[in-house]
């Protein structure tokens, strides 16, 4: 596993997480693509079964830099509105155990063959290769970094999906995608020498967040809201009033229509990306919407909902806090969601594209709302890079080290090996 603050010398072999103990997966198909050889494999009891045989694990261990291994089904968007299975295609070797009664999938693979794969299942291939090199450091310095870890306690350095960063394989790598890797390799973003932790998401909707707003750790330097524009002057976006305000207009920003067009948009997606608004959105729910949400995900039943108020907003506009007040068994009820993720899980029957949004309520004094609609920005938490903002900045020219210096502010880009 890479060590947290270890920088590398040489390439890494890391290990990635396909299929975990959590997806409750039984079973799946993997074909050798090499030698056409095709395994059923089935998680039963503490063993597997391998084309029907009992066995302990397996190791599909690749033979040549042209072995490819396809596997049927592997979860991707897990817990997200996006979340389906996929098939895909891996290079590298496969560990496959039984943990718990469930199939565990470990893609064992060089960190730069990974990196391609990557780039192209956060974004398409057809991205700019401003873009994609922007992207590909970002994804290598946030791996490397090590900081979060998420997943220790199975031995991964990530798992294939958004919880870490997109890995789909090489079924949408195209040869910008290898281009990307080869013309970075080695290249990581420094901050007091160290490699950064870079955090990104879809769209930040016009305005970055601080890193503390988000999850709960120390403010990091390079983890500053940014304006996603050309403008020095940022808007205090932390009043609802200036917000609602500011929500009207794109301001120019790199990741609106003004540089990237919401029809153009959809080439330059993952392909398990929803195809929708990503600047600005809005949704409307009624009453039952809005109890049958709240009581089923938080646990915590109304007869009634009377209100919703952002408490505390962040530097982006994000709603970190909010209170939901209502009436359970005739006496009044209050609830306080305190994490952008919790107010976006709850807020919507899936998963809400961001926590920076404005609510325009339809009810009178202490009756119960008729129905609110939710007006938002961006999808996602909105830290560090924004990659449809870094898609407008590259597609007007700007340089991968233009993007990632715009969004992670007083770093380096420097190589650690070759």
């Amino acid at each position: 596993m890479l060590v947290r603050g270890k920088k590398p010398k040489k390439e890494p072999l890391i290990s990635v997480g396909l299929i975990l103990p959590m997806d409750k997966q039984n079973s799946i198909t993997i074909y050798n693509d090499l030698d056409q050889k095709k395994y059923f494999i089935e998680s039963e009891n503490d063993h597997l079964l391998v084309n029907g045989k009992k066995t302990e694990n397996i190791n599909l261990i690749g033979s040549s830099k042209d072995q490819i291994f396809t596997l049927d089904r592997v979860p991707a968007g897990r817990g997200f509105h996006w979340e389906k299975n996929i098939s895909i295609q891996v290079a590298g070797s496969l560990d496959i155990s039984n943990k718990n009664g469930y199939l565990f999938v470990i893609n064992q693979i060089n960190l730069e063959s990974y990196l391609m794969c990557v780039a192209t299942s956060e974004m398409s291939g057809n991205c700019p290769p401003a873009l994609l090199e922007a992207q590909t450091i970002a994804a290598r310095s946030w791996l490397v970094a090590a900081v979060e870890q998420k997943h220790l306690d199975l031995g991964l350095d990530a798992c294939n999906d958004d919880c870490c960063q997109r890995y789909q394989g090489i079924g949408n790598l195209s040869e910008q995608a290898r281009s990307a890797a080869n013309n970075t390799r080695g290249k990581f973003l420094i901050f007091d020498n160290m490699i950064c932790d870079t955090r990104y998401s879809k769209s930040c909707g016009g305005v970055s967040e601080n890193n503390e707003n988000v999850w709960d750790m120390e403010p990091k330097p390079y983890l500053r809201g940014v304006f996603d524009g050309c403008q020095k002057e940022l808007p205090d976006l932390s009043n609802t009033t200036k917000f609602a305000e500011w929500l009207k207009n794109s301001h120019g920003c790199y990741c609106s229509n003004n540089y990237v067009n919401e029809e153009e948009l959809k080439q330059y997606l993952g392909s398990v990306d929803e195809k929708g608004n990503y600047f600005r959105w809005e949704f409307t729910y009624s009453q039952n919407q809005i109890l049958k949400m709240i009581n089923e995900k938080i646990g915590q039943p109304f007869d009634h909902v009377l209100s919703i108020d952002p408490i505390e907003r962040g530097f982006s506009g994000r709603i970190i806090k909010l209170k939901i007040s209502g009436e359970a068994n005739n006496k009044p009820q209050e609830i306080f969601l305190e994490s952008e993720y919790e107010i976006r899980r709850v807020f919507h029957p899936e998963f809400l594209y961001s926590s920076a949004f404005i609510i325009n309520a339809n009810s009178s004094i202490n009756s119960p709302l008729d129905k609110i609609t939710l007006k938002g920005a961006g999808w996602g938490h909105g830290v560090g890079l924004c990659q449809i903002g870094s898609l407008g900045m590259a597609l007007s020219g700007k340089s991968s080290k233009d993007i990632l210096t715009h969004y992670f502010l007083s770093t380096t880009i420097k190589k650690l090996y070759d």
